[in-house]
């Protein structure tokens, strides 16, 4: 039935529009979807028979959550980009700015959602994609070790003390120089990213790293590498390899490691996040949530739409993402019941703080992982957090004042210049240099080969030029018979590209 309900509802739409020989052709009826790799396999086991009961062919991509939001700035504007595309909800302030998404309308499906699900992907009072899960980390706890879960960050470190007393390792370890993983704690001391308005909007202005609450926790941080009762350099792996073999009784993760938590065969418990004397009652982590939004360069938003509204927006369609995923559905239909963890991650995530869905936040992470990663080293925690909320002030003036502090050549040839991977504006292995007046100068030797690539501003894809200097313009064509030393131009004042192969 509801299939019936979805063609149906393409075919009115279609006449209506008097287009209905464009929907029924074949090429006109796929839709490409960039999904990251869970969905991605799910998405694709479902194409095949979505193609038979509806004729519509779904080519899925698989592509990371990050990766995608930056390549739909890039692919999207010059016709190359997806139809419909997952992302976190923390990337809808920079989709939004650059016109990257289009606003959904949930009137009259209020019910079949979670309002925090709903809120998650509601920005500047529009909704911009369908939540179909949310998360948060907790306090993952053995029992055998801490029978009673710890109400406070100062009981955390007593049980460290005594557990280290009697012979183990760790009472407690957490990620190093992660802020997410972190903030459950600074916030419980009363610390914060960013301050509020009086609309109830985000002051950046008010950065809250550095405040009262902010430092004591910086400070207790610090205490506890001190006296070395946490490790340092810890990554997941870390955690779970201390967890499993009982040298680390307590830790912080999120539901996406549901399933590793089981298989560490330890006797655990799943809790809310512990508070702090003079602080919080109980510690609030960031949630989060993941989605689906419907590309504004897509010539198929009419299909996408219904498509998303009559079957992805479903209870069966949402259940079958959870089955796969193990995270908080944003569905309330949905049945968790097989999943044992659900119930303790969402516990802690009742005082869960939406993370800002602005792109000044893309301003915090570098600087404030930093400061973690030194005051993990030993160096002072006051002075670490007073560094970068001066870092993150200055990056967040860069974005609001259009200031350039970098440019970048971005694009399929720097992997081959040294960087992580290609489309990386981040990378400094391909930074330009400042020529003065608005001139921008690199000179590489670039392998053999057929490359794209744009010139990117301050580390991210929020301005970028292509082609003929249009902002989020075509990607520039460099073809090298052999290796080739290559030297690029920009010119800000007036956004031209030019490269000494493309323009000799």
């Amino acid at each position: 039935m509801l299939r019936k309900k979805f063609l149906f509802t393409v075919l009115v739409i279609a006449l209506a529009l008097g287009t209905m020989g464009r929907l029924l052709a074949q090429d006109d009826q796929s839709l490409l979807i960039w999904a990251d790799a869970e969905r991605a396999v799910l998405l694709t086991d479902l194409a095949p028979q979505v193609e038979a009961d509806l004729g519509i062919t779904l080519e899925i991509q698989e592509i990371g959550l990050g990766d995608a939001r930056d390549q739909l700035l890039v692919a999207g504007p010059v016709g190359e980009g997806p139809d419909l595309v997952i992302v976190a909800h923390d990337t809808l302030g920079l989709l939004v700015s650059n016109s990257a998404i289009v606003p959904l309308d949930f009137a009259g499906m209020e019910d079949m959602l979670f309002p925090s699900a709903l809120n998650l992907f509601t920005y500047q009072n529009q909704v911009w994609g369908l939540p179909y899960a949310t998360e948060n980390v907790a306090l993952i706890r053995n029992v055998d070790l801490v029978p009673e879960a710890p109400t406070t960050w100062q009981q955390v470190r007593t049980i460290s003390e005594e557990l280290q007393a009697a012979g183990n390792q760790y009472g407690f370890i957490v990620h190093t120089g992660n802020t997410y993983h972190n903030f459950p704690i600074t916030s419980a001391f009363g610390g914060y990213i960013f301050g509020r308005s009086e609309d109830g909007g985000f002051n950046v202005a008010d950065i809250g790293l550095a405040s009262e609450g902010g430092l004591a926790a910086a400070e207790w941080l610090s205490g506890m590498y001190r006296d070395g009762l946490m490790p340092t350099n810890v990554n997941d792996d870390v955690v779970f390899e201390l967890f499993t073999s009982g040298d680390a009784a307590m830790f912080i993760t999120g539901p996406w490691y549901s399933q590793r938590i089981i298989d560490t065969g330890i006797n655990y418990a799943i809790d809310p996040i512990p508070g702090a004397e003079g602080g919080l009652e109980v510690g609030a982590p960031f949630s989060g949530g993941q989605g689906f939004v419907i590309s504004a360069f897509s010539e198929k938003q009419l299909l996408a739409e219904t498509f998303l509204y009559d079957f992805l927006a479903t209870t069966e369609f949402m259940q079958a993402i959870f089955d796969q995923g193990g995270r908080p559905p944003a569905f309330v239909d949905v049945d968790t019941s097989a999943n044992p963890n659900i119930a303790g991650f969402s516990a802690a995530g009742a005082t869960a703080i939406p993370m800002p869905a602005i792109p000044e936040m893309g301003a915090v992470w570098a600087a404030s992982d930093s400061a973690l990663t030194l005051i993990s080293q030993g160096e002072d925690a006051t002075g670490s957090m007073e560094i970068a909320v001066a870092q993150i002030a200055e990056a967040i003036n860069i974005l609001q004042t259009g200031a350039v502090v970098s440019a970048t050549v971005a694009g399929s040839l720097q992997e081959e210049l040294g960087c992580p991977g290609d489309w990386q504006p981040e990378c400094e292995a391909t930074f330009m240099t400042d020529s003065g007046d608005g001139i921008w100068t690199a000179t590489f030797t670039v392998p053999a080969g057929d490359y794209e690539y744009k010139v990117a501003l301050n580390g991210g894809w929020a301005e970028n030029y292509g082609a003929e200097g249009a902002r989020d313009g075509a990607n520039i064509v460099l073809s090298l018979a052999a290796d080739t030393e290559v030297t690029f131009t920009f010119d800000y004042n007036t956004k031209l590209i030019t490269d000494s192969v493309n323009n000799p």
